[in-house]
C-alpha cells in the first residue's frame, strides 16, 4: 500500500551552468560569464551509473497524460474508480501534467497562442486524491498561460504535496530532478520536452539579464530525407533563388537549408532529428546527479515528433528517442516514460530497465480557451467577419474527431524487489472513443475484446524492440531478467 506521509518534497539542484559565446565587445564588457556547459554527452556515460537502491517490495505505476480540466477523483463512475484504485494502491505513481491549473478570476497573467489548454486550480488536489505522487510539467502546453501560469501550477502542486520536475524559475531549477522521499527511499524524476512553444526554455541569470522561468527543453534539428532526384531539384531551386544573404549551395554538400527546412539525400524515415548536444549532455548530467543522491530515478520526455514529421497517430518512434532513452538509462535512469503523441508505442527492456516509447493518455478531456485573435481573426464568419455562430460539438470518433488510437491507453505497474525490476504489468485502458460526452475521454479498464486488441498491438510494437509481452487474461506481462 502507498505510504501517505512523506518526510519531505524538494528539488534536487543540478550544478549545470549556462554559457553563451561572446558575440560582441559590448557583451564582453559586462564581466565574467559562467563556465561553458558540456556539449559532449559521452562525458556523462563514461562511468557506470549507481544501481537502484529502492528498498523492499515496491510498485511503481506510470500512466499517460493528465489532459483534463475539471476534477474527477470523487467521480461516481465505478469503472473510473476501479482504475484509480490501482493508482492509489501503488507505492508511487507518476504522470505528465498536460497544461496548467489556474483560477481565471484571480489570475493576473494572460494566454499565449490561438488556444490555451486550461484546468481548474483544484486539479492539483484532485490528482493527489487520485493517488499521483509526481508529475512532469514540461510539455507543449506548459506556457499556454505564460510563465505566470506555469509557476502558479507549480505552487499548487507544492501545496498539494505532489512532486514535480521539468519546470522552474530558471534553467537550473527546470533541469533539476523533483525528489520525493518515501518509506522505501528517495524517488527522483527528471523531465524534459522536445515539443514546445517558442522561447519557453528556462534561462539562468546571464550577462546582466534576469533569469527567465520556463521548462527543460531538448532542442532538435529536423532533417527531411529526400531522394537524390529530389535533392537535385531542391539544389537547383535554391541556386535559382540565391541571394547575398542566402547564397547558392556549394558543390558536394550533403545538406541544403532552403525555405527554413533542411534537406538531406538518403533513405529510411522521411524525417530524422539531430539532438542539440548541449541539451543532450545537460539532460544526462541531470540524470546522473539525481541518481547519485536518490534510490530510484525516472526520466520522462514529452515528444510529439514522428518519422513522418507530422504530429499524427503513427506508432513508430522518431530516430532520436532510442539514442536518448538508452543514454539516460546508462546515465542512471531506472524507468523511462515517453509521452506526447497520445498514441501507444512499444515497450523495451534495456539493461533490465523498462522504457515506454509512448504511454498514451490517461484523461483526454481538456478544455481549450480561445483568444480574441483566434475567435475573430483566424476563424471568422465569412458573412460578417466576426466569430462564427455556435456549431454542434465535434465528435471524438472518426470522421471529424481525434484519431481512434488516442483513446487506447495503458496503466503500467513495475514491481521491484530490493532495487531490481522483476515484472511489468500492463492493464489496457479504454479512454472512451464515443459520441457520449459523459463517457468520452475517461479511462476505464478495457473490456476483454478491447483489451485483446490493445495488447496484440502492444505485443507487435514491443516485439520490434526485442521485448516479449505475454498475455494473461486482460493483462500484459513482461518478465524482466
Amino acid at each position: 500500500m502507498k505510504h501517505r506521509t512523506y518526510k519531505k518534497i524538494h528539488r534536487l539542484a543540478s550544478a549545470a551552468a549556462i554559457a553563451l559565446l561572446l558575440a560582441s565587445p559590448a557583451m564582453a564588457q559586462q564581466g565574467p560569464m559562467p563556465g561553458r556547459p558540456s556539449n559532449n554527452p559521452d562525458e556523462f556515460l563514461a562511468e557506470p551509473a549507481k544501481p537502484s537502491s529502492i528498498k523492499g517490495d515496491f510498485t511503481l505505476v506510470a500512466i499517460g497524460d493528465m489532459l483534463y480540466s475539471h476534477p474527477f477523483a470523487d467521480s461516481a463512475d465505478p469503472k473510473l474508480q476501479a482504475v484509480l484504485q490501482k493508482v492509489r494502491e501503488a507505492d508511487f505513481a507518476v504522470s505528465n501534467q498536460e497544461g496548467v491549473f489556474i483560477d481565471l478570476k484571480s489570475f493576473d497573467g494572460t494566454g499565449y497562442g490561438l488556444g490555451q489548454l486550461w484546468g481548474e486550480g483544484r486539479l492539483a488536489n484532485d490528482m493527489k486524491a487520485m493517488g499521483i505522487d509526481m508529475v512532469s510539467v514540461a510539455n507543449n502546453h506548459s506556457t499556454d498561460f505564460g510563465f505566470e501560469g506555469l509557476l502558479q501550477s507549480m505552487r499548487l502542486l507544492d501545496a498539494a504535496g505532489i512532486g514535480h520536475a521539468g519546470g522552474g524559475r530558471n534553467r537550473k531549477e527546470a533541469r533539476s530532478a523533483g525528489v520525493v522521499e518515501t518509506a522505501h527511499g528517495k524517488v527522483a524524476m527528471i523531465a524534459a520536452a522536445s515539443t514546445f512553444k517558442e522561447n519557453v526554455g528556462a534561462n539562468d541569470a546571464f550577462g546582466g539579464l534576469n533569469a527567465r522561468a520556463g521548462i527543460s527543453t531538448l532542442r532538435l534539428r529536423k532533417v527531411n530525407i529526400v531522394s537524390p532526384q529530389q535533392f537535385a531539384a531542391i539544389r537547383k531551386l535554391a541556386s535559382e533563388r540565391a541571394s547575398p544573404r542566402a547564397p547558392a549551395p556549394e558543390a558536394g554538400v550533403s545538406e541544403i537549408e532552403f525555405g527554413k527546412e533542411i534537406y538531406r539525400a538518403g533513405t529510411g524515415d522521411p524525417v530524422v532529428y539531430d539532438m542539440d548536444l548541449f541539451d543532450h549532455a545537460d539532460i544526462l548530467k541531470s540524470v546522473r546527479e539525481a541518481k547519485a543522491t536518490s534510490d530510484l530515478a525516472i526520466f520522462t520526455i514529452h515528444a510529439h515528433e514522428s518519422p513522418t514529421g507530422m504530429d499524427d497517430d503513427t506508432p513508430a518512434s522518431p530516430n532520436f528517442l532510442k539514442t536518448l532513452f538508452h543514454d539516460v538509462v546508462d546515465a542512471g535512469a531506472d524507468v523511462v516514460v515517453g509521452g506526447g503523441p497520445h498514441s501507444l508505442r512499444g515497450i523495451e527492456i534495456y539493461k533490465g530497465r523498462p522504457i515506454f516509447y509512448g504511454i498514451g493518455v490517461f484523461f483526454i478531456r481538456g478544455e481549450i480557451k480561445a483568444t480574441q485573435e483566434a475567435a475573430f481573426r483566424i476563424f471568422p464568419d465569412p458573412a460578417t467577419g466576426r466569430a462564427p455562430p455556435p456549431v454542434p460539438e465535434p465528435e471524438s470518433v472518426r470522421p471529424g474527431g481525434n484519431p481512434a488510437s488516442w483513446y487506447d491507453g495503458m496503466l503500467a505497474e513495475v514491481d521491484y524487489r530490493d532495487g531490481k525490476a522483476r515484472t511489468l504489468r500492463v492493464s489496457p485502458l479504454d479512454v472512451g472513443n464515443t459520441r457520449d460526452r459523459s463517457r468520452r475521454g475517461i479511462p476505464h479498464l478495457a473490456d476483454p475484446e478491447t483489451a485483446k486488441r490493445i495488447l496484440e498491438n502492444l505485443r507487435h510494437l514491443s516485439a520490434e524492440l526485442g521485448t516479449r509481452v505475454e498475455v494473461e487474461g486482460s493483462v500484459g506481462i513482461i518478465h524482466i531478467k
